[in-house]
């Protein structure tokens, strides 16, 4: 793959990766129902599909058609997601975008995950990742993407923003991942007035209680390679260089 870009890492603890698809729908579904299972690779603690949908920057509703398939993925280190690379299943995403973390921040919980660190990790100016991840309750699914969706909108439009995409796992699992330019910037649009979506959907859940189970991780990219809608988002995180 091409664009390779790697960086030094802070932390010598769990890692999470990220991998992305811009496939036919055919090929996302077939892509959704082949993730690995972690008792049948060593090191790997969590893996989940899904299935890709554009952030929605202009509509209130999801795009039905799937723009591609995604796996996400939490590992021991990066020798364990090494000998994952080799699988038959990894083969999907070899021609999309693939992206190494060192998570620095979590807010919930969610079973596999119970390892990332809760204390925030500062990560400077460096670019981060975002992932929000719930299991909608069946009976909210309508008011909960129709809250939602002013927090797409709003983050599709922010100034920081590098890319992103809601990710689908039927029936109920629902997720953003999202890559931002710095922690301050992302916080602005989570937390901040303005534009104020984020702010206004956290207060609906707060309401109406959309989700069973729900978690938000923050991520430090320190390795990436391949395009993601033609590109590589993070080609601003430094080289890593030795002596």
């Amino acid at each position: 793959m091409s664009d390779s870009v790697q960086t030094s890492r802070i932390t010598s603890g769990m890692i999470m990766s990220l991998h992305l698809a811009e496939v036919s729908p055919g090929k996302a579904m077939s892509a959704l129902r082949s993730g690995p299972v972690p008792a049948q690779h060593e090191g790997l603690h969590w893996a989940s599909t899904f299935l890709m949908s554009p952030l929605r920057a202009d509509s209130a509703m999801f795009d039905v058609k799937p723009s591609g398939a995604a796996l996400l993925a939490a590992w021991d280190n990066d020798e364990a997601l090494d000998r994952y690379l080799s699988h038959s299943s990894a083969a999907a995403y070899d021609n999309g975008f693939r992206a190494r973390f060192e998570p620095v921040r979590t807010i919930g919980a969610w079973p596999g995950l119970l390892e990332l660190p809760r204390r925030e990790i500062p990560v400077d100016d460096h670019p981060v990742g975002v992932l929000t991840l719930a299991r909608v309750r069946m009976n909210k699914m309508v008011p909960f993407v129709a809250a939602a969706s002013h927090a797409e909108r709003d983050a599709a439009h922010h100034p920081a923003f590098l890319e992103g995409t809601s990710l689908i796992k039927p029936p109920n699992q629902v997720a953003t991942f999202s890559l931002w330019r710095s922690v301050k910037e992302m916080r602005q649009y989570t937390v901040g007035s303005y534009p104020g979506g984020h702010v206004r959907a956290m207060k609906r859940h707060e309401e109406q209680d959309f989700h069973h189970e729900t978690i938000f991780v923050r991520l430090r990219p320190y390795a990436v390679d391949g395009h993601w809608s033609g590109r590589n988002p993070l080609d601003m995180l430094k080289p890593l260089t030795t002596n």
